[in-house]
């Protein structure tokens, strides 16, 4: 059986110190929704709710550790709207 699209996804481009990007991952990991999209980037997927809750969060910290820019993209499939 398939899987339903995620509602929302969040994809980082972290740019800054390596520290950066571990530190985003481990504010990330207690959502459960995060993993690996290539050096330096990071993607959130789940549900919307809980995506915007560990936004905050990821962003937060990899600032906090030195990040000098961050790109964030949202997407939220056609398939998976009300």
């Amino acid at each position: 059986m398939p899987v339903a699209p995620a509602e929302l996804t969040a994809h980082f481009a972290i740019e800054g110190p390596d520290e950066a990007h571990g530190a985003a991952v481990r504010a990330a990991e207690p959502s459960g929704l995060a993993r690996e999209a290539g050096p330096s980037e990071l993607v959130l997927a789940g549900s919307r709710e809980a995506v915007l809750a560990a936004l905050g969060a990821t962003i937060a910290a990899a600032l906090d550790a030195g990040a000098h820019r961050l790109s964030v993209t949202l997407e939220a499939p056609t398939e998976s709207r009300g």
